[in-house]
């Protein structure tokens, strides 16, 4: 069905021009030439390696080919490094071998841009021991060959994980997590039947309505909307009989994931929905609701249907009035809203309610989270640990355990902040970072206002729609951040309509744009101001404009642009157009063309938003077919 929607969003792009000829065109070189000494000064960079740090991570499908990164940076006042200078950066070391050179395409004056290489030990050189070497950067052939040299020490080759913070702290969020760019998170559970939060300004999670209902304080007022509507003696455990799969198609949400354009999913795993060992606890969806392992069904949807999207796992680390829990409640009565720890009653009462499908067990983290965890490992495969909470943990046992195991399995996971360590990438909700954080982080929140579970109270226009995904998404992969989209579904497994249009609307642009989000960097310059937004790749830069463009649009930020670049708009009815281009005193001036502003009518969904590339400059338009600019590098 059509829908209305309002905005649009327009991106182009701009093809580098190599700078570079082969020997016997002396037209082409003459020109090379011309072009390189319009920089002041010569036509030299000078190039400083940063930083050179052994990773855990090695190339996909190598034979564990250890990433060795760094940052380059050009100090120059004014030239360029271009194709040209024929950048290589190698290494020399007693320890290691270099198996992947790295290079450049073009780098800026005063900017900098990450290179990684590729490395293995030599023989004798035992995987995880300590070791040094030097980065060489060779360039300038033509004009007289240049170096920058910088040592180095660190971890050679991937290294067998010890039980402690240290050597856990080591790990690196591993390449694809940090190109995935865009998740979908999942909350489904028993609260999904309630699904109760209240409205703005005093909505809150419906998925802490167990425990909210235990506070006649709390601003939700649960504890008076739980006794109005289903009476003062119905526990929360009731609310199990009417958790139903009766809506839930996992085909279907994976396939709604896919046209979203997500590259991962995190399924909330709590209640159990997994099938937990009966030794560790019969509260799960074997036993209780729909009777049925519904994540391993989910998670086998993926690898089946749309095996490109990664497969994640939610875990809370404590869980609200386990009877085992109680000697790890915390002194603050308040802490976790005051559910671990004490045993669940009747709030208008005080009567002790039945933890329904306890176990009992002697210690709450050894003999529940540790195994549960490991069962999410071992089997069902996740491939992203994303813990919550925290508190009271045996967490360097288990990742020791488990990153050791899935290299031996070929296969990089990741986990994330909550775990009780410092994990792989932070996790702000319900917000994003204002300025680029260089180290990796990941934005959460659903796309109601204010609730990660289903709340039947959210009216539908107040659910982000397609361009607030999308700018949301420009933003935070502009500053080296994912985005991981939560949606809630109702108590029977059916994803509510407004959040399948919200996805699927998102989809239409960013599928088509994918280029420009997914595979790249953030720029070390700035993520951009105002309406600006930058990425960026090896060989191209991204520009996004966060409103209409006008015809004549100048950007004084310092793009990496040179006489000889094509910038063109990219997708849509004005696919292709050379947007004209130059350098003034102001800045980098595009003369943008009406079809590049209106783009195509099809929908008017998006807010005005341009996403320009370096290399391309891309036509955010809101339509399906809204136009992608970008810079490529010619070879």
């Amino acid at each position: 069905m059509h829908r209305t929607l309002s905005g649009l969003v327009a991106v182009f792009g701009v093809a580098f021009a190599s700078l570079q000829a082969p020997e016997n065109s002396a037209g082409d070189l003459d020109r090379r030439s011309a072009l390189l000494r319009q920089y002041e000064g010569g036509y030299a960079p000078t190039l400083e390696i940063q930083n050179p740090v052994l990773t855990s991570k090695w190339f996909e499908d190598s034979d564990f080919v250890q990433v060795l990164e760094m940052v380059i940076y050009n100090s120059h006042s004014a030239n360029y490094l271009t194709l040209a200078d024929t950048l290589n950066v190698t290494l020399t070391s007693d320890s290691l071998v270099l198996v992947q050179p790295g290079t450049l395409t073009r780098l800026a004056p005063k900017q900098g841009a990450v290179v990684q290489i590729g490395v293995k030990n030599k023989p004798g050189v035992s995987r995880g021991s300590q070791c040094s070497g030097t980065v060489v950067a060779t360039y300038g052939q033509d004009y007289g060959e240049k170096n920058s040299t910088q040592a180095f020490t660190g971890t050679c080759g991937i290294p067998d994980y010890q039980a402690d913070d240290a050597s856990i702290n080591f790990h690196w969020s591993p390449e694809w997590f940090n190109n995935a760019k865009f998740g979908i998170f999942i909350h489904w559970g028993i609260y999904s039947v309630p699904a109760y939060g209240s409205v703005q300004p005093n909505e809150d999670y419906a998925e802490w309505y167990w425990c909210r209902m235990h506070d006649s304080n709390y601003k939700t007022k649960t504890y008076q909307y739980h006794a109005e509507t289903y009476g003062e003696n119905f526990n929360y455990d009731q609310f199990m009989s009417n958790f139903s799969d009766a809506g839930y198609d996992p085909k279907e949400w994976v396939d709604l994931f896919a046209e979203a354009g997500a590259r991962y999913m995190v399924p909330v795993t709590s209640f159990a929905l997994f099938n937990t060992s009966d030794a560790i606890s019969k509260r799960s969806s074997i036993h209780y609701g729909p009777k049925r392992d519904l994540t391993g069904a989910l998670l086998d949807a993926a690898a089946q249907y749309q095996p490109h999207i990664r497969r994640g796992t939610y875990f809370s680390m404590p869980e609200w009035y386990n009877p085992a829990y109680y000697k790890y409640r915390d002194s603050d009565p308040t802490w976790g809203g005051g559910c671990f720890g004490f045993n669940d009653t009747n709030p208008y009462d005080d009567s002790t309610v039945e933890y329904t499908g306890y176990v009992p067990v002697e210690d709450f983290v050894e003999d529940i989270q540790l195994p549960q965890m490991r069962e999410l490992a071992y089997n069902y495969n996740t491939e992203l640990m994303w813990c919550d909470i925290g508190g009271p943990n045996n967490s360097t046992i288990f990742m020791s355990e488990w990153l050791n195991w899935a290299r031996t399995q070929g296969r990089q996971v990741s986990f994330n902040s909550r775990c009780g360590l410092n994990g792989d990438f932070s996790t702000p909700e319900y917000r994003t970072n204002g300025d680029t954080v260089v180290s990796k982080w990941e934005t959460n929140r659903g796309m109601d206002p204010f609730s990660f579970g289903y709340n039947y109270q959210t009216p539908d226009d107040q659910y982000l729609n397609g361009n607030d995904i999308v700018q949301t998404l420009v933003d935070t992969v502009s500053k080296n951040g994912n985005f991981l989209l939560d949606i809630g579904p109702t108590h029977n497994g059916s994803i509510p309509q407004i959040m399948q249009n919200g996805l699927r609307d998102a989809g239409s642009w960013i599928l088509p744009h994918g280029e420009a989000i997914y595979d790249t960097r953030f720029w070390s310059v700035t993520p951009g101001t105002d309406n600006l937004r930058y990425t960026t790749t090896e060989d191209a830069f991204y520009i996004f404009y966060l409103t209409q463009p006008p015809s004549t649009l100048t950007i004084s930020d310092p793009v990496p642009w040179l006489p000889g670049d094509t910038v063109t708009a990219l997708g849509g009815s004005a696919n292709g157009t050379v947007i004209p281009t130059e350098r003034t005193s102001s800045g980098l001036v595009l003369q943008v063309p009406q079809a590049a502003i209106s783009g195509d009518n099809y929908s008017d969904f998006f807010h005005d938003s341009v996403l320009l590339a370096q290399a391309r400059l891309v036509d955010l338009k809101a339509d399906p077919a809204a136009t992608v600019a970008s810079v490529s590098a010619e070879n």
